[in-house]
């Protein structure tokens, strides 16, 4: 009885509790994560290269999948350099291992394992900065909200995780100033053999590299000189070691120079204000991020002289690069989850212990914890099943494919953008694709586009007398004697090249779902 009276005082049946609905609130996200299907359209032609590069034992030297792309005719123009043929080779190998083995539900079950741990590591680091449990929870949802919109099977899943862990171990030398910073290596060094977005890695460490050199400077932090030593050891070999990779320091050339900007036009380059002016997406697929988005400019201004140089640096520029782009929404929606988590609670704090003892102030927060916790998953658990498929309607033309390999449908194919993918792996080498997203040839690119806007004449080219029109034109060049297309694109719109080969003697449609 003593012993129960004890437990009950000290809290700890209270703090048991809160871990049970914290294990429930987290297997929840899990859960969510599981129950979205395969869909990236950009994952098939991954593991198709991962499939060659075992097959092989190398690294592909040029683009094997697409027949237009190795024609001499098409060669001098501006493309992808050849290191970006090779700077996701590790994580190519995994995901085609992963599949090869298990299928989807392995891939699945690997994408919702590293957006958790990203949620995970999150967590963890508001905890260990004592940033109380209603806080940390809104920003943790508030980032998985996020997440649930980045959720395609692709590298980038690891830099997602990747820049998470880089901030945590950073965030956890200011702390303790001791060795584990030099994890930092070994965490560049695979994360630069998986996934190009290595470079957020060097950015972050190179920004608190310039931002704690600045505070030292200012006197607003105290190093001792072996800490000093210590940390900027640490973050240099961790930067030399991103250079150990097949492509060097490619990546950065590539993200840089202007001639390869125009890679650029897909839709994950999209304003969110575009996208969501236009309605590509659902305007609910953008709550967190909205939120995140306001918080931080009002704490920004609150809390501008509390903050630290590195922090307004990563806040401010990782804000400015999500309005520019949507692919850069989940760095920001990291950087900020973590230092406008801890900002907010310290500004709540004062603001409660002005008018509570700070006794009061952990039970108010603690119960606060236990009853939103239990409120969301009363109302929110997701109630979807978990399926391990295909997203079979939006990437995968697997019924359609099925029928050109039944049927053995001979000639060259000229296919949707988003189906090239499913198509290398699918059909090669028996059949390339004409175009897939990675679109690695300019020449190409803007080819594919004047056959799906059916162009008679495009500006671009001289026109002579003919009585077929160009984007024929162009199939007949390229001798396409079978298409394989989609009926409506992401803005609902059919496109004009459904229209003409309908009307079109000469095209005859032999398969449809």
């Amino acid at each position: 009885m003593k012993m129960i009276n004890s437990f009950f005082k000290k809290g700890k049946i209270l703090s048991a509790i809160i871990i049970l609905l914290l294990i429930l609130l987290f297997g929840t996200f899990f859960f969510k994560f599981l129950s979205i299907p395969l869909w990236d359209y950009d994952f098939w032609w991954h593991i198709a290269t991962g499939r060659d590069i075992v097959m092989t034992g190398s690294l592909p030297d040029k683009y094997p999948f697409s027949y237009t792309y190795n024609l001499e005719e098409n060669k001098g123009q501006i493309e992808f350099k050849n290191s970006v043929l090779k700077h996701y080779w590790l994580s190519q190998v995994i995901f085609f291992l992963i599949y090869d083995y298990s299928g989807a539900k392995g891939i699945v079950i690997l994408r919702s394992v590293l957006l958790t741990l990203t949620l995970l590591v999150v967590f963890w680091r508001l905890l260990r900065w004592s940033v109380s449990f209603p806080i940390s929870f809104i920003f943790v949802f508030s980032l998985f909200d996020v997440l649930t919109t980045a959720t395609g099977e692709r590298p980038v899943l690891f830099t997602i995780l990747f820049s998470a862990i880089t901030f945590f171990i950073i965030e956890e030398f200011k702390g303790k100033r001791d060795r584990r910073i030099f994890l930092l290596s070994p965490l560049m060094l695979l994360w630069a053999n998986l996934h190009g977005g290595f470079i957020l890695g060097v950015t972050i460490i190179t920004v608190f590299m310039l931002g704690e050199g600045i505070e030292m400077i200012l006197k607003r932090t105290a190093y001792t000189k072996r800490e000093v030593i210590l940390f900027y050891a640490a973050t240099t070999i961790a930067v030399g070691f991103s250079f150990v990779n097949p492509t060097g320091w490619d990546a950065f050339f590539f993200t840089l120079l202007p001639k390869y900007k125009i890679f650029s036009d897909s839709t994950e380059y999209y304003s969110p204000i575009y996208i969501f002016k236009n309605n590509i997406a659902p305007i609910h697929q953008g709550y967190g991020y909205i939120f995140l988005a306001i918080i931080t400019a009002a704490v920004l201004i609150l809390r501008n002289k509390r903050l630290t140089v590195a922090h307004i640096i990563l806040l401010i520029g990782t804000l400015i690069m999500s309005l520019s782009a949507i692919r850069f929404i989940v760095y920001f929606a990291i950087i900020s989850s973590i230092v406008i988590g801890k900002e907010l609670d310290v500004l709540t704090r004062n603001f409660i212990e002005k008018r509570f003892s700070k006794i009061n102030y952990k039970k108010i927060m603690d119960g606060i914890t236990v009853v939103v916790i239990a409120i969301f998953l009363s109302v929110w658990v997701y109630k979807g099943k978990i399926k391990f498929d295909i997203a079979k309607n939006i990437s995968a033309p697997v019924a359609a494919v099925d029928f050109l390999e039944k049927n053995r449908i001979r000639g060259n194919i000229f296919n949707g953008y988003n189906y090239g993918g499913y198509i290398a792996w699918r059909l090669y080498p028996w059949k390339k694709n004409f175009i897939d997203t990675r679109a690695p040839n300019l020449t190409v690119k803007k080819e594919y586009s004047w056959i799906v806007e059916a162009m008679d004449i495009p500006e671009e080219i001289t026109p002579f007398v003919s009585g077929i029109p160009f984007w024929e034109r162009l199939l007949n060049h390229y001798k396409v004697n079978f298409i394989l297309f989609h009926l409506i694109d992401m803005f609902d719109q059919v496109p004009l090249l459904i229209f003409r080969l309908a009307e079109s003697e000469r095209w005859v449609p032999v398969y449809c779902d």
